[in-house]
Formats: structure tokens, sequence, C-alpha cells
């Protein structure tokens, strides 16, 4: 008898994760048994299970999940022990190391917004020295920024973690991480913060336009240092932290990433004292799954098309990026243009409209392996201008990028198509699941359509233990509903309120995404936890049915068709005849 993938909250061991809950499954495997007569569960902010601060024991504990009332310390890791009997006299506790560990949770912040000076415009790199002079038995980073980040501590990333602090609602919330960063620690040591655009005031959403939530770069952080001896350093960002002008001169989800080591090359760039900044919004404990560097994507042909262009030809599309290694002298100029077809055997991608899709590297001759950090694309072609030399298929890699999802669903046949069919559904589901699910990876859209993740949802559930990852979007959508009386949008985020969709499928995510999670992974608590946004989205419906006489349908509002159908109201239509909505 074996207990083993003990989950909280559909994670394993989750770090500084949102805990409104706690809810702990488990799986029973090689016994004999019929059933299982007795289950007991241990909770203890100890690893010796010394100090309980929760135990529950029964005949009929739910190993899909079994929700524990518990009260939670901050910055607290609880370790979890379960012990099982079965019918047989057989009888189980889990061998390997679970636990969860909790954010900061109300606790106030030593740390605070910090900022560069008003009229430095670049993307900035901030820095903090600190000194460690005693034995450390665990280090944490709480951190966030605006727009995105990346962390490290004496040159080490805390993190594989790309995109972070991910796609919130800026104008209500923005997530922050926990990372461990006990290992990275030395006697000297330093801190460096660099932030890009993303979401949070790049390009994005149907408008194209910059800036939607916030026009400035801002960051914030906590560095717990726990000694041996019992005491406690906090060293949190403020107007000590240093800044400088990083070497990335753009970035954006859209339009790609500027890496110039020669930007500052005869210009000064002094480091600065950083500056207090301003959030009046939510500062919460992670709710997205780590999206983090996946499958290794080889090249399968370079092709030297008709127009006279070197197309890295990777095999199929995938969410990600491309990688290689500089030992460029100073001064080379490398530019990849990412597309997802070739047209007339060159390469093409006007169809990803204003998205240029573009990476491009300045040398200043140092040697390094070169990636972006602050976007991703979807592409199937890279188009390689100014490398010097002979392109080879070995100079590159890819890597899938995605949100960490453990894979649950497996089909093989005798039929090659039919396996090629199922291994593109898959690869359609890892690239439109960067943090949120999303309707394309590769456009200037990359939004959260309700109407495609509903329609979705019950396939990449069975592919993927989907259950966090959609936990994460049913909370952006009851965020933007509590704003729409009701609504829930056909997508994600809405810049407009006043032109938010109010429609049938799309809308209908509020309940079938929940009921979705209790069929698949027996989880009660999305019953227990969404329910008040399944009736206020039913309750809108009725009340606006209400208001033209009770006709029990609901084919008012402006319901949206497919937009690509074949019954257009002309033959010029793109829009099907059966949608009156015009967004």
């Amino acid at each position: 008898m074996k207990v083993s993938k003990i989950k909280v909250n559909g994670i394993t061991n989750p770090v500084g994760y949102v805990m409104d809950n706690v809810r702990v499954s488990w799986l029973v495997s090689e016994t004999e048994a019929l059933s299982i007569v007795e289950t007991h569960i241990l909770v203890a902010a100890d690893s010796m299970f010394k100090n309980i601060a929760a135990q529950k024991s029964g005949a009929h504990l739910d190993p899909a999940g079994e929700a524990l009332d518990m009260e939670l310390l901050p910055r607290t890791r609880y370790y979890i022990r379960i012990h099982v009997t079965g019918n047989n006299g057989e009888t189980a506790v889990n061998e390997a190391q679970a636990y969860f560990e909790t954010g900061k949770i109300d606790e106030p912040w030593v740390g605070r917004w910090i900022r560069p000076r008003e009229g430095d415009d670049f993307h900035p790199v901030f820095r903090k020295h600190f000194t460690v002079s005693k034995p450390v038995v665990f280090g944490r980073l709480y951190i966030s920024g605006l727009g995105l980040y990346t962390a490290s501590v004496n040159n080490v990333p805390v993190s594989q973690e790309l995109l972070t602090p991910y796609y919130s609602d800026y104008r209500t919330e923005v997530q922050y991480q926990t990372y461990d960063i006990t290992k990275l620690l030395k006697e000297e040591n330093e801190i460096r913060v660099a932030l890009g655009n993303g979401w949070y005031k790049g390009h994005f959403g149907l408008a194209g336009k910059d800036k939607n939530f916030g026009s400035t770069f801002q960051m914030i952080a906590e560095l717990h240092l726990c000694y041996e001896d019992g005491t406690e350093d906090v060293i949190g960002s403020d107007e000590s932290w240093m800044y400088q002008g990083s070497d990335t001169r753009d970035s954006d989800i859209y339009n790609g990433e500027i890496v110039d080591h020669l930007m500052w090359e005869g210009q000064e760039n002094p480091w600065k004292k950083a500056e207090s900044a301003r959030w009046d919004k939510k500062l919460t404990e992670r709710y997205s799954l780590p999206v983090i560097p996946h499958e290794v994507m080889a090249v399968q042909e370079v092709i030297h098309t008709p127009a006279g262009e070197t197309v890295l030809d990777f095999g199929q599309n995938f969410a990600g990026y491309a990688a290689f290694y500089s030992t460029f002298p100073k001064g080379t100029k490398i530019v990849l243009d990412f597309g997802e077809i070739l047209q007339n055997g060159n390469f093409y991608n006007a169809n990803y409209r204003r998205a240029k899709s573009r990476f491009v590297y300045i040398s200043d001759g140092r040697e390094e392996i070169v990636s972006p950090k602050f976007t991703y694309f979807g592409f199937r072609y890279v188009r390689v201008t100014g490398w010097p030399g002979t392109v080879h298929a070995s100079d590159f890699t890819g890597r899938a990028l995605y949100s960490h999802m453990e894979e649950t669903g497996f089909i093989e046949t005798g039929h090659e198509k039919v396996n090629r069919l199922f291994s593109n559904v898959k690869w359609g589901q890892k690239s439109n699941s960067v943090d949120f699910p999303t309707d394309c990876p590769q456009r200037d859209e990359r939004l959260g359509w309700t109407g495609d993740a509903q329609v979705f949802s019950g396939t990449a559930s069975y592919n993927m233990d989907t259950g966090a990852f959609y936990h994460k979007f049913l909370h952006d959508l009851r965020v933007e509903q509590k704003k729409l009386d009701g609504i829930v949008p056909g997508v994600i985020p809405v810049f407009d309120p006043a032109g938010a969709a109010f429609a049938a499928v799309w809308g209908d995510i509020a309940t079938f995404l929940p009921w979705l999670l209790y069929q698949r992974y027996g989880d009660k608590t999305a019953l227990e936890s969404e329910y008040p946004m399944m009736k206020d989205w039913v309750d809108k419906i009725s009340r606006e049915d209400e208001k033209r006489g009770r006709q029990y349908l609901f084919n008012f509002s402006n319901q949206m068709g497919d937009w690509l159908a074949l019954d257009g109201r002309t033959s010029q239509s793109m829009k099907g005849g059966k949608s009156s909505w015009e967004g």
C-alpha cells in the first residue's frame, strides 16, 4: 500500500499561494484492499510533527479533496502526514515530504513600493546589498513588480518562472510571489530586480493601446532571514535601494523584446537612489501557477527561402521562445522574427496584425545564453537576420512556455494521423495556457475569451490537471463580474465596462466551469466558493428577462455567434448571420 501525490488545493507543495481554504487530496495505490476503513490527516508546523496545527480522522475522508478547518499563521510552512488503513489490515503513510507554506496573509508590509525618478523612463534594474553575519535557517523573498519582474540573488535567478507577477486586473489587485532563497545566500549578498512592461503597461488588448493599467515601473520586496539563534532580519524595499538603466531597450507582450548591451555605451548610467511610489490596490498572495520553460524544441530544418531569407523550422507551432549562445563580437545585431506559416515558401507573419513578434539582441562581446525575459511568442518559424556566418540547426533551441500542470490524459492509436491530431490538441492547450486560458498565443490578442475556455475546459481537464489553473481564471472572472452587475464578460480583461459582452455560452462559464471542476476532481469547494458567481450570473439573466415580461429565454442582449460562419448577412461578411454582436 502506498500514499502519494498529496496536493493542497490542487498544487504539489504550494508556497505563497492564497489559502482561503485548505483542501488536501491524495492517492492510495499498490494495495489489494477493496476500501479504506480509516484515514488520519495530520498537519504540523514542523517536520517532526510536534507542533500539531490540525488533524482529522474518519472512515470516509475524501481523497479527492478533504477540507481542513485550521487557522493559518503568516509565513509558516505546514507539513502533512496522511495515514491510511485498508479493509484487509494494510496500512501506509506518505513517504515523500508534503507541505504547504503561507504567504504574508494580512501581515503589514515592511517593504514599500519604489520606482525610478521622474523622467527616467528606461527599463530599470534595482539592487540592494546586504550582509549575512550568522547561520541562516531559511530565507524568503516576497516580491512583486509592475509590470513584469525578474529577480536574482548573487547573480542566480530566484526561480525559473517567467512573466511574473502574471496577469491580474491591476485596477483591483496585483499578485506577489514567495521564493525560498536560503541556498543562494552568502556572507555578502546582492539582490537585483529588473522590470519590464508586460500586461500592466505594454501594448495589450484589442485596441492595441499601451498603458492600459499604468505608466510607471514599480516594485516591492521583502527579504526575511531567519537565523539559527531564533532572531530574524527583514530587508524591505525602500529609498536606500539603488537603480540604473538595464540593457533592455524595450519589451512588450505583443511586439517582443530588444536587449542592447551597447545601449549605455558613451552615456552616463549611474546608480541612483530609488523613489517611493504609491500603489493603493490590493497586494495579494499568488493565484497563478508557475509559467516556466518546459519542452526543449529542436530546429528541424534551416530553410533558405526564395526571398533569400534564413528561416528556422521547429516542425510545429508552440508558445515560448528561441534561445541561442552568443560568442559574437561587439556590435553584432541579431534579429529574430517569429511566424507560424510560410507563404510561397517565404517567411510570413502579417497575420499577426500589429504584433511585431520580434526579438533583437545587440552584443557587446560577452559570452552568454540569450533569450527574452519579458515576452513570449507563438510560432513555428523564425527568420534569422544578422547572424555572422552560416546558421546551423544546432545553434538554436526552442523552449515551450506555459503554466505548469501535470499531464493526465494520454491517447495512442495505431493511426499516425489520429495520434498527431491528439498531439495538436495538447499543444493547442499548452500554447494557450500562459497564466490564463487564451484564444491564441501569437497575434495582437492573447486574451481570456470566456467562450473559448468554457467550450474547451472539459477536454483540457482530461489532458492535464487544470484544477488550480482554472481556479485562478475563476478568480479573475469574479473580480470582473463584481464590477458588471452580475455579467460575466465575453473576454477578460475588460478595459471598457460599457462594452462588456453579455452573452450566452461565453458568460455561462460562470456555472459550467465550477461544475466541471467538481465532475473532474471532486472539488466541492469549487462549487461552494464559486456559488456566488454562479448565482449572480443566473440572477442577472433573470432580472433582464423580467424587465421585458418573462419570456424565459436568453435571446436578448448582444449574443455572439460564429464570426467566421458561412451564413453571413452578405457574401463578404466575416460575421455569422446568427450573431447580433458587432464588437
